[in-house]
């Protein structure tokens, strides 16, 4: 099967893995922000709690749509894929410059958290959209701190009407062990030694 493999650190990002097994289909971009502005709100307003547990403060709010909508209005996103990003462009500061932009510079944490959780939600989701070939057939497995948080991932869900969604857990992998599995194949194939056959353009 063609696989997106979707993780939701700070900042969300996916690998394409084609069923095919073709090396030189593979691809990987980060989206933008995954956790990082709801982590950052939530320290910021509860400096015993480090993220929205369960999306509990999302669930209490409603989506402001002009908010959104600054949110999503920055050039990275119109950059083409792959690309990459961090926490030094997505943060409170990017989020306060979004909110005078929206004219809503104090919007209840409870709103701007469910504001944010479908920020996060929609761009991971358009990036999918964008990146794979209209019709394509793939499954979806989430990993990283997202995975937990259920708002979130309901939202992908929802605007990935068609995919089946599902955590590494099916595939054998925990979920917040998949990073540090990585890098255990990456030191085994450095020092062993691997055999992936790419076309010349890519070597």
């Amino acid at each position: 099967e063609d696989r997106i493999m979707l993780n939701m650190g700070g900042i969300a990002n996916y690998t394409y893995l084609p069923g095919s097994l073709d090396a030189n289909k593979i691809f990987s971009t980060d989206t933008g922000p995954g956790n990082t502005m709801m982590d950052a709100l939530m320290q910021q307003h509860y400096p015993v709690k480090y993220f929205d547990e369960d999306g509990l403060i999302a669930r209490q709010g409603m989506v402001h749509e002009a908010l959104l909508h600054a949110l999503k209005d920055h050039p990275f996103f119109q950059q083409s894929f792959p690309k990459t990003t961090g926490p030094e462009l997505f943060n409170l500061h990017y989020l306060q410059q979004a909110k005078e932009k929206a004219a809503v510079p104090e919007l209840s944490v409870f709103d701007t958290m469910a504001t944010l959780n479908l920020f996060s939600a929609q761009t991971i989701a358009e990036a999918i959209k964008k990146t794979m070939p209209e019709g394509s057939t793939y499954h979806l497995y989430a990993s990283g701190g997202g995975m937990h948080n259920p708002v979130l991932m309901q939202h992908i869900k929802d605007l990935l009407p068609g995919v089946a969604v599902h955590l590494t857990t099916e595939l054998g992998i925990h979920p917040d062990a998949k990073e540090a599995l990585l890098f255990a194949v990456l030191a085994n194939e450095c020092i062993a030694g691997g055999n992936i056959q790419f076309s010349n353009e890519l070597q």
